[in-house]
């Protein structure tokens, strides 16, 4: 059996159609769920990427793993392997489109980095050179008398969104204008001190918050499309080969304070898609109603490919749920965040309660409680309200956190330990004012168009940051490493910096 694991980066559950939203965003999506097994309440326990990612590839929760935020300095345990190690360990043949090599080459023999096209400001091209490099890894692997797994990491809809010119209008009403000086939605955004520089960067005087919302599901739409070629080139093999699509964390958009990242526990981003899809194998048109979480990919990986869990993997197999031997893996979902915010979390059928452990730099309570039947999309925190919930749940978590910290050997948490890394990004323009009336992107000169924030840029309002010296348009994702690993001797294949076009 073949794996193939796409992970869509900051793709919202709520925002594809085979999950309920009104808009045409994902039409390819939905035929594959419509045919495959959709997961209803896939939870991301560990966000933003670099920790749910490592989740997602290790089968192992934060505490174990210690990736709990971005660029924080402290490297994966040397005694936890990921996928496609254990894969290739028993003689799977391994590959992957990606650009975080630095934290994820290990026991990849092909491993693809895309550059970006930003020759044009108005579009940062993503999707397309993702498929492009993939489409000949999947004849090579094809084409190997081995069974392959294959990771495939796209960055759409992360920020910037700058979908091309044709996606643009595709979900915003006609004839309305962007700039309006009289809209006030995106106030929150231009007075974000943490974020407003890098929004000036990519969508400099934008007033409305329906257009960038609207720019997010164009990103989608133009990702949809270019997933139909990686399922066209997997269709000779398609009953041999389980794919599963997945996304790191959400968008928080503009439901709360954050707007356009993805921090906050908050639905938006811990609520991802989970569609499986293997015909033959896998039921056709099943949803799956109960808690599931990234955790539980890597033992079901293992136990679909006939291979003992060695690794003492900490989620679930999906199996019983798929095979309706119980609705969900879990009753209760815990989750955790430290790159702009240091929090913990729990959500059950009814309630979220989210537990800050430093200040919210929002300035957002220290406690809040939502009650999620009634108030979905986290409107009204009800912590005041019910002291008496808090408690419950509150020491609901603190157990649950000793009990990690005892069952791994630790004595501090790692979210508590290692806290907040980012701080501020984007580099201030002499003489410009972010927010209304400024200048917009299609009339100032031409530049490349922006690029995705790499780690390093996140403390950027720390006098020490080299991102002080230098617009961050012009880095990479991240510093380029060509380093080895320490633990298994493999080349970090580290970040390709965009050709200048």
């Amino acid at each position: 059996m073949n794996i193939v694991l796409i992970a869509l980066d900051t793709q919202r559950a709520d925002h594809l159609g085979c999950y309920g939203y009104g808009k045409d965003t994902s039409p390819f999506i939905d035929s594959i769920a419509a045919r495959g097994v959709l997961f209803e309440k896939c939870y991301a326990p560990n966000i933003p990427t670099h920790p749910s990612f490592t989740t997602m590839l290790t089968g192992k929760e934060a505490i174990t793993h210690d990736i709990v935020n971005i660029g924080g300095g402290v490297p994966i345990k040397p005694d936890v392997r990921m996928i496609q190690e254990i894969l290739k360990e028993h003689g799977w043949a391994t590959g992957a489109v990606d650009t975080m090599g630095r934290h994820f080459s290990r026991g990849f023999d092909s491993y693809l980095t895309p550059e970006w096209d930003r020759s044009d400001p108005l579009t940062l091209r993503r999707a397309e050179h993702v498929t492009d490099h993939a489409l000949p890894l999947i004849e090579q692997l094809k084409s190997s008398d081995k069974p392959f797994v294959l990771f495939l990491h796209y960055w759409d809809p992360h920020t910037p969104y700058l979908p091309p010119k044709e996606y643009r209008p595709l979900f915003y009403p006609e004839g309305r204008d962007p700039y309006d000086l009289n809209n006030r939605s995106m106030d929150p955004a231009w007075n974000d001190e943490m974020f407003k520089w890098y929004f000036h960067e990519w969508m400099p005087g934008v007033t409305d918050s329906t257009y960038v919302n609207a720019l997010y599901d164009a990103e989608t739409r133009y990702m949809d499309e270019h997933l139909r070629r990686v399922f066209a080139a997997l269709e000779s093999v398609q009953e041999d080969t389980l794919v599963v699509l997945t996304a790191d964390h959400g968008e928080i958009l503009d439901e709360q304070l954050g707007f356009y990242d993805h921090h906050g526990l908050y639905e938006g981003d811990v609520h991802v898609p989970l569609i499986m899809f293997q015909p033959g194998t896998l039921p056709q048109g099943k949803r799956v109603a109960g808690f599931v979480q990234n955790t539980d990919f890597v033992p079901t990986f293992l136990e679909m490919a006939g291979l003992p869990d060695e690794e003492n993997t900490e989620g679930k197999s999906l199996l019983p749920c798929i095979n309706g031997e119980r609705e969900g893996n879990y009753d209760e979902v815990f989750l955790s965040e430290a790159t702009w915010e240091v929090k913990r979390g729990l959500i059950n059928e009814q309630y979220k309660f989210i537990q800050s452990i430093e200040p919210d730099p929002h300035g957002r309570p220290m406690q809040e409680l939502f009650d999620l039947q009634a108030d979905p999309t986290e409107q009204n925190n009800l912590a005041e309200q019910r002291p008496e919930i808090v408690a419950e749940l509150k020491n609901r978590l603190d157990a649950w956190v000793q009990k990690r910290l005892q069952e791994t050997g630790r004595t501090v948490d790692p979210v508590e330990e290692q806290g907040r890394c980012g701080t501020r990004i984007g580099t201030p323009i002499e003489g410009e004012t972010p927010g209304a009336g400024a200048t917009p992107l299609h009339l100032r000169a031409p530049r490349q168009a922006a690029n995705i924030p790499a780690p390093e840029e996140l403390n950027a309002g720390r006098e020490e940051s080299p991102s002080e010296e230098s617009p961050s348009e012009e880095k990479s994702e991240a510093a380029t490493n060509t380093d080895t690993d320490e633990n298994t001797g493999t080349p970090l294949h580290g970040y390709v910096e965009p050709k200048e076009k």
